[in-house]
């Protein structure tokens, strides 16, 4: 992560923002009202969507299962694609 004072950003804000798209490289803009990060916009959807899932107990119980369940060697019995998808395969012979 690079670190910049708010007057290196202002002066130089193509290119820092250039470096964390391109390079996925954070930034921290520190100023004297605080510090923001300057982050991918991907990696700040990814980032969200961690957060949304695990603040979701029922999904986090889940996740949490799954890992376990992996850890063990245990795999889930599901439902092929066929199965799920039968009723467009009817439909598409």
């Amino acid at each position: 992560m690079q670190y910049y004072t708010l007057q290196q950003a202002t002066a130089d804000l193509d290119q820092v923002i250039a470096r964390a798209v391109c390079e996925h490289e954070e930034a921290a803009i520190v100023s004297d009202n605080g510090t923001v990060f300057l982050v991918p916009q991907q990696e700040f959807e990814s980032m969200r969507e961690t957060l949304c899932l695990l603040s979701d107990q029922r999904s986090l119980k889940a996740l949490l299962e799954g890992h376990s369940r992996h850890d063990m060697g245990l795999t889930l019995d599901s439902p092929s694609i066929e199965q799920i998808f039968h009723d467009l395969q009817d439909k598409n012979s």
